[in-house]
């Protein structure tokens, strides 16, 4: 009995830490989300405070973000720049903190879209860097940013499965609150015989 309670324990023990540990990691996907619409700000102000530079610095972006304002940059009306630039960083600042956050309940489906997505914004920052810019420094900078969150984002596939696994090792042994039904039932039935005896 001694060593059932232990092992359920443990249980809650390990499958408690491994969802906390699942949750920071794809939080941590918000924060890249966060720090994109951070990056349009301070690729405005690095902007202005140069004075010289031909093409706005939003380095700390999405990949997706900086190549298309790459793209735009010069192109358009400069209030018509600012103004999709600022409406592509709301929106892709939300579809990243919608994925981090709704990943961390343990959809399996948007923790993987979440992993594509940045997948796909890898692809576009080297390809922003070879085809665009050919800036070194803003494409290690963005590089950096993203295996970073790269690690989270795989930490958050692996701690989801040490979840299932830990759930599939203990699964045949009861919780504390059965293992407590049960003996509450075992007790009125002792109770029941000795009232018939």
């Amino acid at each position: 009995m001694f060593g059932l309670k232990n092992r359920t324990v443990s249980y809650v023990d390990s499958h408690n830490n491994a969802v906390i540990r699942y949750r920071r990691s794809c939080k941590a996907f918000i924060w890249v989300g966060i720090l994109n619409f951070v990056g349009l700000i301070v690729g405005i102000i690095q902007f202005y405070a140069q004075g010289t530079a031909d093409s706005v610095p939003f380095y700390y972006c999405f990949g997706v973000c900086d190549m298309l304002f790459s793209v735009l940059y010069g192109r358009i009306h400069i209030a018509w720049f600012y103004v999709i630039v600022g409406v592509v960083s709301l929106l892709t600042t939300s579809g990243a903190v919608l994925l981090g956050t709704f990943s961390s309940y343990g959809k399996k489906k948007v923790l993987y879209a979440m992993a594509i997505v940045y997948l796909v914004d890898w692809v576009v920052v080297i390809l922003n860097y070879a085809l665009i810019t050919r800036n070194l420094i803003g494409l290690l900078i963005n590089a950096g940013i993203h295996a970073i969150a790269t690690f989270f984002i795989i930490m958050a596939i692996y701690q989801y499965y040490n979840v299932i696994n830990i759930e599939k090792r203990f699964k045949n042994i009861p919780t504390v609150a059965e293992t407590k039904e049960k003996e509450k039932q075992m007790e009125s039935q002792e109770n029941v015989d000795e009232h018939q005896s």
